[in-house]
């Protein structure tokens, strides 16, 4: 099963469904899967039209999501118990299942819901905003589902008109009302109500939350579909709110290193310096009163600009994608102009991490996500090492404690991580006028691990950062050999994760 951006286009006008973390790359890119993710529901389609067995109509549906799908790579699909009515439908993305959709047949209500135009922007609600009790209600109908009946036709014929309609609306509830743009579907079961009335209708909606699990993000949700009036579908959702994991400060960074002077007049680049561990080290070399250049993809976060213009030091916001040589290339000539040398590199870009295995389906991924990692260290050392040398500078790159405790999931990025500090060794050999560190810190609580055990478990950025800092601050023999900086920087690994 394949999906294209166009399919996540098309499904988004349809359904009303425009949540962000489908339709805004430049959002996607800021939450811990990297880039767009097609809708659940979308998927569950997708899955029906390869696996569905000849039918017409459905008194239920159920889907329960797992893992996330995202547009232009290839999963596969497959029935459970056999192809009888009735039975269920996997997504799988090597052995991880992305979803299961499970749909009883029937006669369902037969309805021609009208087009009622969607929400613009969905709520950011946080899990303390949904107690138990919230509702929200409206009117609802997909507009040009014909277009979705011809993409789909083998699932919107297993289906009928009305469950689509029904189906359609869960996403748009989700996404965009309750919970809204933190929403991650968790699993949404629809019963459907014979009803004896047919042919156009307006569809009404009416959906309250039942229970909430704040320590873990969870909304259970319960809702009415109408349609003039006569209930038609009763639905059951369940959510995650996602808690996005919280910026660098300088207030924070403050209480583990007090600012000084003690670096003025000298320039630092950091590669990932917009947010997480990256942010935090542009913070801590600003709060020391270096001039740091900011490497970042998509846009500087106005908090961290704010926070740079109260420290002794500056931050310049250098966008770009760090693997192009362009990128360090035009970043060397503007270095060299201003301050004639560069005394700190630091590297902390990494791709986006997500759930890898070692299975044949999952070889292609994995290699791009080595050669990407590689490249946001060896692209910016090949165009900025030269400008370490005549100052006797030090680079500074991020490695993980999962090297000692591999994570069952994370073959690529151990694999990843560990090719970069092969390189940092060979670079430490081969320029000998620049001291190298390798920090191997632990869990700690970023987008790139945002979950709810990383919640629990992960430790904050910033004292990672200054006890960094303050290994930097400290005279270092360049030697040719690395200085590892293991994980006590950020205190134990949590078992498990790393």
């Amino acid at each position: 099963m394949l999906l294209s951006e166009d399919d996540v286009a098309l499904f988004a006008r349809v359904s009303g469904d425009r949540n962000a973390l489908h339709c805004s790359p430049a959002h996607a890119r800021r939450t811990p899967f990297g880039r767009t993710v097609a809708h659940g529901v979308l998927a569950a389609l997708a899955t029906l039209e390869e696996q569905a067995p000849d039918g017409a109509g459905a008194t239920a549906v159920e889907v329960d999501f797992g893992n996330p799908v995202f547009p232009g790579v290839r999963y596969r699909s497959e029935a459970l118990d056999g192809a009888r009515p009735g039975s269920g439908h996997r997504l799988l993305d090597g052995d991880r299942a992305c979803l299961t959709v499970r749909v009883r047949p029937g006669t369902p209500p037969d309805l021609d819901p009208l087009p009622v135009p969607p929400a613009r922007s969905a709520p950011r609600h946080t899990i303390a905003d949904l107690p138990p009790g919230t509702a929200v209600s409206g009117a609802y109908g997909p507009d040009g589902i014909d277009a979705l009946r011809d993409r789909f036709p083998v699932a919107s014929r297993l289906l009928g008109r009305t469950p689509l309609a029904c189906l359609l609306w869960s996403s748009y509830l989700a996404g965009m009302c309750l919970p809204g743009e933190n929403c991650l579907l968790g699993r949404v079961a629809l019963r459907f109500l014979p009803v004896a009335a047919s042919g156009r209708a307006r569809l009404s909606y009416t959906a309250r939350v039942v229970h909430t699990d704040p320590r873990f993000g969870l909304v259970s949700i319960v809702g009415e579909i109408t349609a003039d009036g006569v209930v038609v579908a009763e639905a059951e959702i369940e959510a995650m709110v996602r808690t996005p994991a919280p910026l660098a400060t300088s207030a924070t960074l403050g209480a583990h290193l007090s600012p000084s002077t003690r670096l003025r007049g000298t320039s630092a680049v950091v590669v990932g310096g917009s947010r997480g561990l990256g942010a935090a080290l542009s913070l801590a070399l600003a709060s020391q009163g270096c001039e740091v250049f900011v490497g970042h993809r998509g846009t500087l976060p106005q908090s961290l600009l704010d926070d740079g213009d109260r420290l002794p030091g500056r931050l310049h916001s250098v966008p770009g994608d760090a693997a192009d040589p362009r990128w360090s290339g035009e970043l060397r000539s503007r270095v060299e102009q201003e301050h004639g040398r560069l005394d700190f590199l630091v590297c902390s870009a990494a791709p986006p991490l997500r759930t890898l295995g070692l299975a044949a389906g999952d070889l292609e991924r994995m290699d791009a996500f080595l050669t990407g990692s590689l490249r946001l260290v060896s692209a910016p050392m090949a165009g900025l090492l030269p400008l370490l040398e005549p100052g006797r500078g030090t680079c500074l790159v991020i490695s993980s404690a999962a090297l000692r405790e591999p994570p069952r999931d994370w073959p690529h990025y151990v694999a990843a991580k560990s090719a970069v500090e092969g390189l940092v060794h060979w670079a430490a050999r081969h320029h000998p006028g620049v001291a190298f560190h390798l920090a191997r810190p632990g869990m700690l609580w970023t987008e790139q691990t945002n979950s709810p055990s990383a919640r629990e478990t992960a430790g904050p950025v910033e004292p990672v950062a200054a006890q960094l800092v303050r290994r930097l601050l400290e005279p270092a023999a360049a030697g040719g050999v690395p200085h590892l900086i293991g994980e006590e920087a950020a205190g134990p690994v949590p078992a498990g994760r790393v």
